[in-house]
């Protein structure tokens, strides 16, 4: 018996056994995770898991019911080091009942000028603001209203290109 746990201590040592212990906490600023379904308790780990660099903390966390009869779960998470995050530095997410991953927004100016080169980044930004839309997460007209301010910025770099 004492052999036996002897060469499990000395195993791991040697590098032929690893051994891994994760534990991913959820920081919650308010109380808006009482009483939360099981898939959200699992779409916060899901997040944490995500960003696991750093600590995540989450706020706001609200669930309904879509056309589908399938629970979604909205709310924002920040990544800020700090005990207390400014609101700014908070990204509203969203998840479906039977998602893969939680979908994150994070909500940037755009620019007064883009290249052409940074169009489709900022194209598919838009598109984690549409899904979020979609859930019932960000107000309806969200989208239309990041796209109305995109295709704005790209117009007046066409004028701009062809005078």
């Amino acid at each position: 018996m004492k052999r036996f746990f002897a060469l499990c201590m000395l195993l791991p040592s040697l590098g032929f056994v690893t051994m891994h212990q994760n534990a991913a906490a959820q920081t919650m600023l308010d109380n808006s995770a009482q009483k939360a379904p099981p898939f959200v308790k699992a779409t916060l780990k899901a997040l944490t898991t995500r960003f696991s660099n750093t600590h995540p903390k989450f706020r706001d966390l609200a669930v309904h019911t879509n056309s589908d009869k399938k629970q979604i779960v909205c709310g924002q998470v920040s990544l800020s080091e700090s005990k207390t995050p400014a609101n700014e530095s908070f990204l509203s997410f969203g998840a479906a009942e039977d998602s893969e991953q939680p979908v994150v927004y994070e909500a940037r100016t755009i620019p007064t000028t883009l290249d052409s080169r940074e169009a489709n980044l900022w194209i598919n930004h838009g598109a984690d603001l549409e899904e979020l839309e979609e859930l019932g997460c960000v107000p309806e007209g969200s989208y239309r209203q990041y796209g109305d301010s995109l295709n704005k910025v790209l117009q007046d770099r066409k004028a701009s290109a062809t005078r």
